[in-house]
C-alpha cells in the first residue's frame, strides 16, 4: 500500500548502523542521513567488529564529502584505570571531528564538557532518559541530543518532542532488550560480562523454565518492526529515525536502510515486498513494541497486515508483525495537560511481545515441506527460493531449526534456478524432514548480490583544517598557520624581487597551499599580505609549503603530547585535591582512596608529600545505612546501628496519608532519605508516575524531610527551587573517580557504588561520601514486558492481575524470581549479593561506609536478624553470591 509522505512534517534524519567499513558503505549507499558506528573499546557492541582510529579517520572523510553525519559510540562506563587511554582516544577524536559522541559515562561526560567542549554530545539509551524532565535536564548538562528509552509510547515520544528543545532519536527498527537499556544487570551479576560494557551475553535469549515446567525464552523480545507506522512516528515530531544492528551484515544496513529510506520520503509503493526483504536479511519474530501497543490501528491504517503463512494448529514460530489491535484507542497525541503531562490511561500489558519458542533469526516463512523421498524433499514455496539460498526448517516448536542449503532445485522434472511462490519443487538434500515441517529464508542470494556495497579502493583520512596567514616581503616570508586554539609560525629568510612581466598574488599563494597531498592538513583559509609587485617563483613556493607543513605536522603533535599530559594532569588533580578535602571533612579516620596506576606521585603531593597512613578500623568506625521497602522494616532495624535509612516511595506506600507513620519517620528525620523510583514515566496510569511522585514529594517537604535519594537524572526537576539533600543511588552509575566528580557538580552531597563492580576498581573510588552495598537483591532486568502476560497470552489488566511473582531456572540451574512491581517485571536472583566476609579487607582498604538493602523479597523479622548477625559476624549468607568482587567486571 502507498503511503504518502507528510509534506508538512520536516523529513527526520535515518541513522543506519556500521560494525565495520562494509556497513558502512551500505548504509551510505541506501539513503542513510547518518551512521554510527563504534570503535576498538568503549563501545557498548564490543562484540561487533567495529572500526579502529584509521577507518574511522576515512569514514569521517568520505562521509562529510557526502554530506552525511557521523556518529561515534563511546556508550559504555569507564573504570577508573581506562581514564588514560579514553583521554588519549578522544585527543585523537578531536581531530577528526566526528559530528557527535554517543555517551552514558558521567565521568566522560565531565571530562568532554571540562576539556573538550566543542565536541557535540548525545545521550545514549543506556542512560535511561525516559521522561520530559529527564531530556530537559541532559540539556542543560550539555547534550543536544538524547536518544529515548525504547519503552515509550508514541504519545510519550510526541509530548516530549513537542516541549523540549533538545534533538529526540528513537529506535524505529531492529532487536529489543528486555530490560531498560541502563537497568540490565543480568550478563553481569551471573557472568561478570557487563550489559554496560558493552559485553552483554545475551542471558535474555536463553530458554527458562518454571517450578511447573513451563518454559521457553520467556524473556526473549520480539524484533521491532515499524514501516507500517512510519508516518505516525514522523507525526510526533522526532528527530532522528535509529535503525539498531551494529552487530548485523553488511546487507541487513542495506536493506534495513532501504526500506526505511523509502518509507521516510513516501516511495514505499511495495510495503509487502519490502518487509519481505528485511526478514530474509535478519528477522525474529517482529513487533512495533511499546510504541503502539495499546492503540486500535483500524483507526488509523486499516485491517492488520498478515504475512505469515496461516498457522493453523501449529506451534511453530511466526514472522508476522502486528498492527497493534489491542487494548483501547488511544487518543490524540496532542492530549496533553498544560505542564505537558500525558492524560492517557491504560493498564493493559502487550502480551504478545516475546517469542517464546525461539529467540534468534527467524526469516521468511517460505514454505512446507509436501514429502520426503530419498536425496530430496518436495516443498511447496510460500516465498521466491533460489540456488545457494539458505533455508532452516523447523519440525517442531520445541526442535532446534536444521539449515538446508538449497544446492539444486527441481521443477516438473527440469533443474531451474529458482522458484516462486506457490511453486512445487524438489530440492536435493540427504536429511530428511516430516511432512508439514515449515521452511524459513534466512539468506536470499538474489537480495545479497543486489545490496552488495562497493567500497572505494583509496580512502583518504580526516584532516585537519588549517587557517594560514602569509606575509611576504623582499627578504622574508612568514607563515603562520592556525588549528582550533592552536597556532605555529615559521620565519624563512630570501631574497625575493619585483616581477616585470608576472607577479604573484593571493590566488597564487593559495593555489600552492592547497596542494597538501599526504599531509594530515587541507586548508581552510588563507589570507597573504604581499609586498606590491613582488614575483615568487613557484619553485620557492613549493619548497616552503612542504617545510612549513613538515614542521607544523611535527609541532602539532608535540601540542598533542603535551595536551595529553595536562589533562591527565588535571584529572589527577580533580581527583586528588577532591580526596584531600574530603580527608580534611572527616579527620577521625583515614579514608583517602588507593593511588590510580601511575598516579601515585600525585596522591603523594596530595597529602602534603607524605604517603597515606591506613589505620586498621574497629566496627565502630563502620558507618551502616540500610534501604527498605516496606515500613514495618524500620521495627526490625537496630536503628541505633543505622546511620541513613533509605526508604523507597512510591503511591503504594501511603505513609504521607498516616499519622502513624508520619510520626515514627519524624522522630528518626535526620536519618530519613526518601528513595525514588528508577522509572517515572510521563504517561497517566496511576503507577508512579513523575507528577505522582512529585505530589508525595512536595508532601514530604512540607512535612520538614529534607533528604532524597534519585537513581535518574530525570528526577532533579522535580526539586526546582526546594532546599534538600541529595543522594545517588548506583544506577546513576559510579566506577571511576570522575563520575563522582560529576555528580558532586550536579549536586549530589552522597553517591552508590555499582553493585556490579569488582574489588581492584571499588578500591580507586573508596571515599567518605560513597555508599557500599554489602548485601542487596541486584535487579537484573527492569522491563515493562509483562512475564506473566506474555507466558499467559493476555493482560486482564491491574485491577484484575492475580500476578506476583514466578521462579524459572536458565539451563545451567540458576534460579531467578519475576516479580510483579507496579506492573513492571523486576527479575531477581534467588542467590542475594552479600559481601559480608569481605568487610575487613574493605575497611582496611579506606572504606566506610556500608549498605544493606532489605527490598523485593518479603523479609520476616528472622531474616533481618540473620543478616544483621552476618555483619557483625562477617560471616557470608548462606546461598549467596559475591557478584563480581573476585571474578573481576569485563
Amino acid at each position: 500500500m502507498y503511503v504518502p509522505p507528510n509534506t508538512q512534517q520536516k523529513k527526520p534524519e535515518l541513522l543506519s548502523p556500521a560494525g565495520n567499513m562494509e556497513c558502512f558503505f551500505a548504509a551510505l549507499e541506501n539513503g542513510a542521513d547518518a551512521v554510527y558506528f563504534g570503535l576498538q573499546e568503549f563501545s557498548a557492541r564490543a562484540s561487533a567488529q567495529n572500526f579502529t582510529l584509521a577507518d574511522a579517520s576515512k569514514a569521517i572523510a568520505y562521509a562529510r564529502k557526502k554530506a552525511v553525519k557521523v556518529y561515534i559510540a563511546l556508550n559504555t562506563l569507564i573504570k577508573t584505570n581506562e581514564i588514560d587511554r579514553v583521554t588519549d582516544l578522544l585527543l585523537a577524536l578531536e581531530e577528526m571531528q566526528p559530528d557527535a559522541l554517543i555517551l552514558q559515562d558521567l565521568g566522560l561526560l565531565f571530562l568532554l564538557r571540562s576539556r573538550f567542549p566543542q565536541i557535540n554530545l548525545h545521550a545514549s539509551t543506556q542512560m535511561t532518559i525516559h521522561n520530559l524532565a529527564g531530556v530537559k535536564q541532559l540539556k542543560q548538562m550539555g547534550f543536544r541530543r538524547v536518544v529515548l528509552a525504547r519503552e515509550l509510547s508514541i504519545d510519550e515520544i510526541g509530548n516530549i518532542a513537542r516541549n523540549a528543545t533538545t534533538e529526540i532519536e528513537v529506535f524505529v527498527h531492529g532487536a529489543l532488550c528486555y530490560s531498560y537499556s541502563g537497568l540490565c544487570l543480568l550478563s553481569s551479576m551471573t557472568g561478570g560480562r557487563s550489559g554496560n560494557r558493552g559485553r552483554c551475553a545475551q542471558p535474555c535469549r536463553m530458554r527458562y523454565t518454571t517450578s511447573t515446567d513451563e518454559g521457553g525464552y520467556l524473556f526473549s523480545m520480539k524484533d521491532l518492526l515499524t514501516i507500517p507506522r512510519i508516518n505516525d512516528i514522523m507525526a510526533a515530531g522526532v528527530h532522528s529515525f535509529k535503525i539498531e544492528g551494529r552487530m548485523k551484515s553488511p546487507a541487513y544496513v542495506a536493506v534495513v536502510t532501504d526500506a526505511y529510506r523509502q518509507a521516510i520520503d513516501g516511495r514505499l509503493l511495495e510495503e509487502d515486498e519490502a518487509i519481505r526483504r528485511v526478514m530474509t536479511v535478519f528477522s525474529r519474530e517482529t513487533t512495533h513494541a511499546y510504541l503502539f501497543y495499546g492503540m486500535n490501528d483500524k483507526t488509523k491504517r486499516g485491517e492488520k497486515h498478515k504475512l505469515s503463512h496461516d498457522r493453523a494448529g501449529s506451534n511453530c514460530p511466526s514472522p508476522s508483525y502486528e498492527r497493534g489491535e489491542r487494548g483501547v484507542v488511544a487518543k490524540s497525541s496532542t492530549d496533553t495537560n498544560k505542564t505537558g503531562q500525558l492524560s492517557e490511561s491504560n493498564d493493559i500489558k502487550a502480551a504478545n511481545a516475546i517469542n517464546s519458542s525461539y529467540p534468534a533469526n527467524l526469516g521468511l516463512y517460505a514454505g512446507v515441506v509436501v514429502k520426503s523421498e530419498k536425496g530430496q524433499i518436495v516443498i511447496k514455496a510460500d516465498a521466491d527460493i533460489g540456488v545457494r539460498d539458505l533455508l532452516q526448517v523447523f519440525e517442531h516448536d520445541s526442535a532446534k531449526p536444521v539449515l538446508l542449503h538449497v544446492k539444486t532445485i527441481t521443477m516438473d522434472g527440469k533443474r531451474v534456478y529458482s522458484i516462486k511462490a506457490g511453486n512445487v519443487a524438489a530440492l536435493n538434500t540427504q536429511q530428511q524432514f516430516k511432512r508439514g515441517a515449515k521452511l524459513y529464508l534466512v539468506s536470499s542470494q538474489k537480495v545479497n548480490e543486489s545490496v552488495t556495497p562497493k567500497i572505494p579502493k583509496k580512502l583518504v583520512p580526516a584532516k585537519m583544517p588549517v587557517d594560514i596567514t602569509a606575509s611576504i616581503r623582499h627578504d622574508r616570508m612568514m607563515i603562520k598557520g592556525i588549528i582550533r586554539q592552536f597556532s605555529w609560525s615559521k620565519d624563512y629568510s630570501m631574497k625575493l624581487e619585483s616581477g616585470i612581466n608576472r607577479i604573484t598574488e593571493e590566488g597564487h599563494i593559495r593555489d600552492c597551499f592547497s596542494r597538501l597531498g599526504e599531509t594530515s592538513f587541507v586548508l581552510a583559509s588563507i589570507r597573504a599580505d604581499i609586498s606590491e609587485g613582488l614575483f615568487i617563483p613557484l619553485s620557492i613556493l613549493n619548497d616552503v609549503r612542504r617545510d612549513y607543513f613538515h614542521n607544523l605536522s611535527i609541532a602539532w603533535q608535540e601540542e598533542r603530547e603535551r595536551r595529553s599530559r595536562e589533562i591527565k594532569k588535571w584529572i589527577r588533580e580533580c581527583v586528588f585535591q577532591d580526596t584531600l578535602a574530603q580527608h580534611n571533612r572527616n579527620q577521625t579516620i583515614s579514608h583517602m582512596r588507593t593511588p590510580m596506576k601511575g598516579y601515585e606521585e600525585e596522591y603523594k603531593d596530595a597529602q602534603g608529600g607524605n604517603e597515606c597512613s591506613v589505620d586498621t578500623f574497629s566496627e565502630d568506625a563502620m558507618r551502616l545505612s540500610v534501604k527498605i521497602d516496606k515500613l514495618n522494616y524500620i521495627q526490625h532495624i537496630p536503628l541505633e546501628r543505622i546511620y541513613k535509612i533509605y526508604l523507597a516511595v512510591s503511591d503504594e506506600i501511603s505513609f504521607t496519608k498516616e499519622r502513624d507513620a508520619m510520626n515514627t519517620l519524624s522522630q528518626i528525620k535526620d536519618k530519613m532519605v526518601f528513595s525514588l523510583p528508577v522509572i517515572l514515566r510521563d504517561r497517566r496510569d496511576g503507577l508512579d508516575t513523575y507528577e505522582d511522585i512529585k505530589i508525595i514529594v512536595q508532601k514530604l517537604i512540607a512535612q520538614g524531610f529534607r533528604q532524597f535519594q534519585l537513581c535518574n537524572l530525570g528526577a532533579m526537576g522535580l526539586f526546582e527551587g526546594e532546599n534538600v539533600q541529595w543522594y545517588a543511588d548506583y544506577p546513576l552509575y559510579c566506577l571511576n573517580p570522575l563520575s563522582a566528580a560529576k555528580l558532586r557538580e550536579l549536586g549530589f552531597c552522597r553517591h552508590t557504588l555499582s553493585p556490579e563492580d569488582d574489588k581492584e576498581n571499588l578500591q580507586t573510588l573508596f571515599s567518605a561520601d560513597a555508599d557500599l552495598i554489602i548485601y542487596q537483591d541486584t535487579p537484573l532486568f527492569t522491563s515493562e514486558t509483562c512475564v506473566w502476560a506474555n507466558m499467559k497470552r493476555r493482560c486482564p489488566g491491574m485491577k484484575e492481575c492475580g500476578f506476583k511473582k514466578v521462579t524459572v531456572k536458565n539451563e545451567y540451574g540458576d534460579q531467578f524470581v519475576a516479580i510483579n512491581e507496579r506492573c513492571k517485571t523486576l527479575v531477581i536472583s534467588e542467590r542475594p549479593l552479600s559481601l559480608f566476609p569481605g568487610i575487613p579487607k574493605l575497611l582496611e582498604a579506606g572504606q566506610r561506609d556500608f549498605r544493606i538493602d532489605l527490598c523485593w523479597r518479603d523479609y520476616t523479622p528472622e531474616m533481618i536478624e540473620d543478616i544483621f548477625s552476618g555483619i557483625q559476624n562477617r560471616t557470608r549468607m548462606k546461598y549467596s553470591s559475591l557478584g563480581n568482587y573476585n571474578r573481576g567486571l569485563r
